[in-house]
């Protein structure tokens, strides 16, 4: 790693969540191990990233290079959806010509990736996590849920999409799995909302206290906010967001927050701040 690279990363700073005692990052030529469809609409691609590995916590991204030349320009974020010895897992759609490139990768070609990158999620010691993706959205859940696996801790998945074909995982309830379906072709037909009411009416009958984590569209993650800020419950978001450079230079991911009440919290830094080093992974009571 270079001495410039170490001074951005330590812009992140300090702060008591999964990423933060790990905040350096690599560039890294990662070699591709399978690039696989997983579901309609919905890649697997598995990288030997053995530095990235080592150093990644869950709710971080790497930035991907997906063409040598100058066009496509802009490196791609990707949430990272897991990891492994030596192995980082990333979940991607298609939708333009830089995820189109990344369909095409085979097993032996080499990605230049930058990571891990951004803030994680926080986790709290008390309160029952409930994981809720949406669409591509489920790539960084599934790292947290890794985790949470990974230390013992109970915990449920709520996985939404439009229909069956987008899904890979199966409905089980009772094992810690609810799936939605707009379509109502398989688990909870509705959305995200609907599968997390049926999970605290049926699922949760004590009714304890909660901790949500959230990522998905736009619609889904307002949805949360406004239920999280409704009934105070800690609730975090991690956001889809264009980027370009990815470590706070561009300052191209500004995410407009809430403003505070004291004089001194009127800067610009106190009413946006950026994806790639504040976040993606922001509370929901922070977000305008």
């Amino acid at each position: 790693m270079t001495a410039g690279s170490a001074s951005m990363a330590a812009v992140a700073g300090n702060r008591a969540d999964l990423s933060a005692a790990r905040p350096l990052f690599f560039r890294e030529q990662a070699q591709v191990l399978s690039n696989a469809t997983l579901a309609a609409g919905l890649h697997e691609l598995r990288l030997e990233s053995p530095r990235i590995a080592s150093a990644a916590a869950p709710g971080q991204f790497v930035n991907v290079l997906v063409a040598e030349g100058w066009d496509p320009l802009l490196r791609r974020p990707m949430s990272i959806a897991g990891t492994g010895p030596g192995v980082i897992t990333l979940i991607y759609k298609i939708i333009g010509r830089g995820t189109a490139a990344m369909s095409t990768w085979q097993p032996g070609d080499r990605a230049d990736l930058l990571g891990p990158l951004g803030r994680g999620w926080e986790v709290p010691a008390d309160g029952f996590p409930v994981l809720l993706g949406g669409g591509v959205g489920i790539a960084p859940i599934l790292y947290l849920r890794q985790h949470l696996a990974a230390a013992g801790r109970t915990h449920h998945l709520i996985m939404g999409a439009r229909t069956i074909g987008e899904h890979f995982l199966g409905h089980e309830p009772e094992a810690g799995i609810t799936l939605t379906s707009d379509d109502g072709s398989v688990g909870i037909g509705g959305t995200i909302l609907d599968g997390l009411a049926h999970f605290r009416e049926s699922l949760n009958p004590s009714g304890g206290p909660l901790s949500l984590f959230g990522c998905g569209p736009p619609a889904m993650l307002a949805g949360l906010q406004r239920l999280a800020t409704r009934e105070d419950v800690p609730c975090q978001l991690a956001l889809e967001q264009t980027m370009a450079c990815g470590f706070g230079f561009c300052q191209g991911c500004s995410v407009a927050m809430r403003p505070r009440p004291e004089p001194a919290a009127h800067s610009y830094r106190s009413r946006y701040k950026l994806a790639c080093i504040d976040g993606p992974v922001f509370r929901a009571g922070e977000l305008l």
